[in-house]
């Protein structure tokens, strides 16, 4: 640990790939899935694979390369692991084992989890806490199944950004940590497609954040944008659209979230919301996309016509 109060968690040595089969066939793997938030059917398909990863020399090597690089360094200066700079030799190599994507990233994840928790602890985050952010991977698995149908994991560069340790899930929405143009601190605001973003659990997630960043962060507060840490967040999203009220109702869950923000940008957000929208990556063909709500219906009508979907980058103020 680096620092006081901790500004940076590095490991003492790294992995071998020794070490690494052996952690990928342990008794202990079925309990870090579950903590992990790995469903029980992408749960059951890798557990059929880890051991054939340890088992190939090669494949066990690349495994090794990519944790040791996602152990690197957790804290307030950290890079993200460039995974996906990695992803094509990688896929490559998965081919032995089934085609697709990420099977040999998710692995590398499971086995580097130890450098993050410690700066998780060192900021004083519980156990439980400290597995609920990382237990995004398993959410971020559930994503790629429905978009592409198949075990797998393709958002590389967002739970590399998680293993840095500025990632934060309180409630219903998560929470990062990052520097503004300037060098001060803000507070990121996320919306896991985790189910209905009820404006009740939002208020409670907005709280929660009040209490948590002061708490875990008093030393950011007089390096922070804003004048009160914890009560200023942005948001960067296709969700902040100044439209959405009128489109799908200003009582809705997702036109009361829109109308929360303050927009002081807006940029192209097309392939955005249709994949999280309508779980699809491009190239896609709006006539071929669902249009059974009223949100579908006005997205597909805007690709359409050549509007496209506009996000925006707002500013809360509580």
């Amino acid at each position: 640990m680096i620092g006081e109060p901790p500004t940076a968690a590095r490991p003492s040595s790294p992995l071998d790939p020794t070490a690494v089969a052996v952690m990928l066939t342990a008794r202990s793997v079925p309990a870090l899935l579950q903590r992990l938030g790995v469903s029980a059917e992408d749960g059951e398909e890798l557990l059929e694979l880890l051991p054939q990863i340890a088992a190939d020399a090669e494949l066990l090597a690349a495994v090794t390369e990519i944790a040791n690089l996602l152990r690197t360094e957790a804290g307030l200066d950290a890079e993200p692991a460039p995974l996906g700079t990695h992803a094509d030799r990688l896929n490559t190599l998965q081919e032995r084992l089934r085609p697709g994507q990420g099977l040999l990233m998710i692995a590398a994840h499971l086995v580097s989890t130890d450098v993050v928790r410690s700066w998780h602890r060192a900021r004083g985050l519980s156990d439980q806490q400290s597995w609920q952010v990382l237990s995004d991977l398993g959410q971020q698995m559930r994503v790629h199944r429905l978009t592409f149908g198949e075990l797998g994991h393709h958002t590389l560069a967002w739970t590399a950004m998680n293993w840095t340790g500025r990632l934060f899930w309180l409630g219903r929405l998560q929470f990062d940590l990052h520097r503004s143009g300037d060098g001060h601190w803000r507070i990121g605001t996320h919306i896991p497609a985790t189910g209905p973003l009820e404006p009740a659990g939002v208020e409670e997630s907005f709280d929660a954040a009040g209490r948590f960043f002061p708490d875990h962060f008093p030393d950011l507060a007089e390096r922070a944008e804003g004048a009160d840490f914890g009560r200023e967040f942005v948001c960067h999203s296709w969700l902040v659209n100044q439209e959405l009220p009128e489109i799908v109702g200003p009582g809705s869950n997702l036109g009361s979230f829109a109308a929360r923000w303050n927009i002081e940008k807006t940029f192209p957000a097309s392939d955005d919301a249709v994949f999280f929208v309508f779980n699809r990556r491009p190239p896609y063909d709006p006539d071929q996309l669902p249009r059974r709500s009223r949100l579908q219906r006005a997205i597909i009508e805007r690709l359409r016509n050549g509007r496209g979907w506009q996000g925006g980058k707002g500013r809360l103020r509580r």
